[in-house]
């Protein structure tokens, strides 16, 4: 029987988290923001790199978390879709927060200080006293990049009474008529507005949640009904070509505006140029994701598995792997494919030879705990197969 599994939802998953490599190696070297290590010697191509990337990454990892959603709740209650959450995205933040990001914040004084911050112990007294800033680039308390999986779990309960309402109790969506006219292209389009309004509210850390939580509920929604996938695949190569004009523009506008002051005119068109960017970028990703990536293989029960933990360990490996190689001072490139190569590998040895191999590190990474198979469970599953079979020769 054919499965009925979105494989490129899948793909697209796996293949958002491995990004995270070149991209967090890319913020040693670029010219936007501060970083937890960062070098002396900045590259103006990486520097594109995160800007060409950082627009519709998050976004991206958002809308299939939603999509996922709706997928899961076509066999689970909304209380095991909550202990799911707690389980898969709870544990792993709290144990990530206290554990896996300090030493980021550590080295993060080692790089920036140029000299010894002390005992890694007294500096973990002061940590978790310092909440003056939240980036955590200069060694105060952050949830660094767990800050996914924090918002993730809180903006799924939040929506979670909105995602039970949409569907009905026979796993198809409730509102048929809103599906067929907001799938049209060109009023599914505006929902960019939408988007570009959301950036002016709160972003705590600089995280904006009401953004995100468009993203959450979208996914859902587009993945509730049939029309929208239709609607990427036909309109993917005329958004391509939108966006290989636009976001050139949005960024040449950026690089001119970065000392604009907020909800300037300059400042507003921007959220909307980068939010329609968004919206378009989305619908590229997703309809050609579905053509070329909606199959199965067997690397994708493995990197289904492996992904979520390698999200939680890489960029605390990524910092220390940095803080180091930038010693060397071999040029901006070696350095970057450097740390990129080597953290991708700890990363992955880290996750096959003691993550997944006990039950305990399973658990705090949010790893589906297996349940073993007992020998009187084996010897009856054994038995009632040769039953089978033997019903099946005598036409039973």
């Amino acid at each position: 029987m054919a499965s009925n599994r979105r494989y490129d939802i899948d793909w697209l998953r796996n293949l958002g988290i491995l990004l995270l490599f070149p991209f967090h190696s890319a913020r040693v070297f670029d010219h936007w923001d501060p970083f937890y290590v960062k070098s002396h010697v900045l590259s103006w191509g990486l520097s594109w790199f995160i800007a060409s990337t950082s627009y519709w990454f998050m976004p991206l990892l958002f809308w299939l978390a939603g999509s996922s959603s709706w997928y899961a709740l076509q066999h689970r209650s909304y209380q095991q879709y909550m202990k799911d959450r707690i389980s898969r995205l709870l544990i792993p933040f709290i144990f990530g927060l206290l554990l896996i990001v300090p030493p980021q914040g550590y080295f993060s004084l080692w790089q920036h200080k140029g000299d010894s911050p002390g005992n890694y112990f007294t500096f973990l007294k002061n940590y978790f006293k310092d909440f003056s800033d939240l980036s955590g680039y200069f060694g105060s308390f952050t949830p660094a990049h767990l800050w996914f999986i924090l918002y993730l779990f809180v903006l799924s309960l939040i929506a979670l009474p909105l995602l039970i309402y949409i569907k009905n109790k026979n796993g198809t969506s409730r509102f048929e008529k809103f599906h067929s006219i907001f799938s049209k292209p060109y009023v599914y389009i505006l929902f960019f507005i939408i988007l570009a309004a959301t950036q002016s509210l709160p972003a705590p850390g600089g995280q904006n949640p009401f953004y995100y939580l468009a993203f959450l509920i979208m996914g859902f929604v587009t993945a509730s009904h049939p029309n929208y996938q239709k609607m990427f695949n036909i309109y993917r190569f005329h958004a391509l070509i939108l966006i290989i004009i636009l976001v050139p523009v949005w960024e040449i506008i950026l690089f001119h505006s970065l000392d604009s002051t907020r909800f300037s005119p300059v400042d507003m068109f921007n959220a909307f140029l980068r939010s329609l960017n968004t919206w378009l970028t989305l619908i590229v990703i997703l309809g050609y994701g579905n053509k070329f990536l909606n199959f199965s293989h067997k690397l994708v029960p493995y990197m289904n598995e492996a992904s979520f933990p390698i999200y939680i360990i890489h960029q605390s490996i990524l910092v220390v792997v940095g803080y180091f190689i930038l010693k060397f001072n071999i040029g901006v490139w070696q350095e970057y494919f450097l740390i990129m190569a080597i953290t991708f590998m700890i990363s992955v040895i880290i996750y096959e030879f003691i993550i997944k191999r006990t039950l305990f590190t399973r658990w705090i990474f949010g790893v589906k705990i297996k349940t073993p198979i007992t020998k009187k469970a084996a010897k009856k599953m054994n038995k009632d197969s040769l039953t089978l079979m033997d019903e099946e020769r005598r036409g039973v």
